[in-house]
């Protein structure tokens, strides 16, 4: 049985070291995109299972499925067709489950739950998605919202070929700091766990202002060891795939990075007021 908190090998059997620049989130401006968020969801009203907007326009594809509008225990299900869908079959509407089930089951709705919701101590939200051979679940927490410092996810991974759970940790004080003026911590600001029966995987990343003095580079470290008695059939696994597997993990995080950079400046070039505009724009 694996000890928590500790390796399962003293040594990782893979460990791999990558810089990548990221486009910056100014701190002043995650707080105020956060603080129009929680307005714009605060504002929002409960008409039986319908989210209607301060000017009373419903909230497309969202609805409340049980409980009290904002309160712990409430569930939203967000991206599911209404009774009725739009497509019609001859002169009769076709409901729900009458749609194709391949086009429900790449449109799959996801299920939030609220676990708290207060601006000042944290959010916390468990969230939930399930198609044809995939269960995906994840309890996420922004602590402090009003000054955000802590973001904390676990989730479970579970298919048809197996589960894997994981957890992410991002210390969001001590990233800033690293970020904008180069002052460390003994431990990375940002951590996630992989779990799989075969392998576990370790992700520690810290930012250091970039050479523009304006973008981040962020020094990523990811390590791969076995699990338990599967220790040396994970170790063979890599030793044969070892070379295609740090190939694969640095084009991912390449990959990862030019995501961030082509959407993140896009976001934060918005104002307040457009982010209003943008969250008001997923009324019918």
């Amino acid at each position: 049985m694996d000890t928590p908190g500790r390796p399962d090998h003293p040594h990782p059997m893979l460990r791999i070291r990558h810089t990548v620049a990221l486009a910056p989130v100014p701190r002043p401006w995650l707080i105020d995109a956060l603080e129009v968020i929680r307005t714009q969801v605060e504002q929002t009203e409960a008409d039986g299972k319908r989210l209607l907007l301060p000017d009373g326009r419903p909230l497309k594809d969202v609805r409340l499925a049980e409980g009290r509008h904002l309160r712990p225990g409430a569930v939203y299900v967000v991206g599911e067709p209404d009774d009725a869908t739009a497509e019609k079959d001859g002169t009769r509407t076709r409901t729900a489950a009458e749609v194709e089930p391949a086009a429900t089951a790449r449109n799959a709705p996801v299920r939030i739950t609220i676990g708290q919701w207060d601006r000042r101590r944290a959010v916390r939200l468990e969230v939930s998605l399930t198609d044809a051979d995939t269960h995906v679940t994840a309890d996420i927490a922004l602590t402090s919202p009003d000054r955000p410092r802590l973001v904390e996810a676990r989730g479970r991974v579970r298919t048809a070929g197996g589960a894997a759970r994981g957890r992410a940790r991002v210390r969001l004080d001590d990233w800033w700091s690293a970020a904008e003026g180069g002052r460390t911590s003994p431990t990375a600001p940002a951590t996630a766990r992989l779990d799989h029966r075969l392998l576990r995987a370790e992700l520690r990343a810290a930012p250091r202002p970039g050479p523009d003095g304006e973008s981040w580079q962020a020094h990523i470290t990811i390590s791969l060891r076995g699990r338990s008695l599967l220790r040396p059939l994970a170790a063979v696994v890599l030793a044969v795939t070892g070379r295609w597997t740090r190939r694969a993990i640095l084009r991912e995080l390449d990959n990862s990075a030019e995501r961030w950079n082509t959407t993140v400046p896009s976001l934060t070039a918005m104002d307040a007021e457009h982010l209003r505009r943008a969250l008001s724009s997923g009324a019918r």
